[in-house]
């Protein structure tokens, strides 16, 4: 089981190496050791950071695109077993590393799922609106049905 600095230098030389520069941050993506009641956030196995990676690129565009506010990450990894802490579907593409929970100061939900539909890859993404954040995943680069619309 990796710790949380593991974890964090890990993900770093990962994130240096393939998305320089990025705003995102290891423990933005996985939160290692961050609790709900009892249940424990364990670190995501390495080779799902792939994952992470793509959806990353997007959120860097969503970023760019808007150019005010940046995008802050509410949830994006959690084990199945935090998952089902924090009322997460079985199967969530956040135990995949592959989804994030975002809002962007100023911009609602609406705006988001809106900005995100105008990406050259939106057809590939699964785009959820929520009353105070937005929901997007990489779901056709895990072979599940895109695009997804709620």
């Amino acid at each position: 089981m990796m710790t949380r600095d593991e974890w964090g230098a890990t993900c770093q030389a990962v994130l240096d190496a393939s998305v320089p520069g990025t705003h995102f941050s290891p423990f933005e993506i996985a939160d290692v050791g961050r609790r709900i009641e009892s249940v424990r956030l364990q670190a995501p196995p390495i080779p799902l950071l792939d994952n992470a990676l793509r959806l990353i690129e997007v959120l860097e565009w969503v970023r760019s695109e808007s150019r005010v506010a940046p995008v802050l990450v509410n949830s994006f990894y959690r084990d199945k077993y935090y998952n089902a802490a924090c009322g997460g579907v079985p199967g969530s593409m956040h135990t995949m590393l592959a989804a994030a929970d975002i809002v962007k100061n100023d911009t609602s939900p609406e705006e988001v799922q809106e900005l995100l539909e105008q990406h050259p890859d939106a057809d590939k993404f699964g785009i959820g609106s929520y009353s105070n954040f937005t929901h997007l995943d990489v779901r056709s680069y895990l072979g599940r049905t895109a695009p997804a619309r709620w």
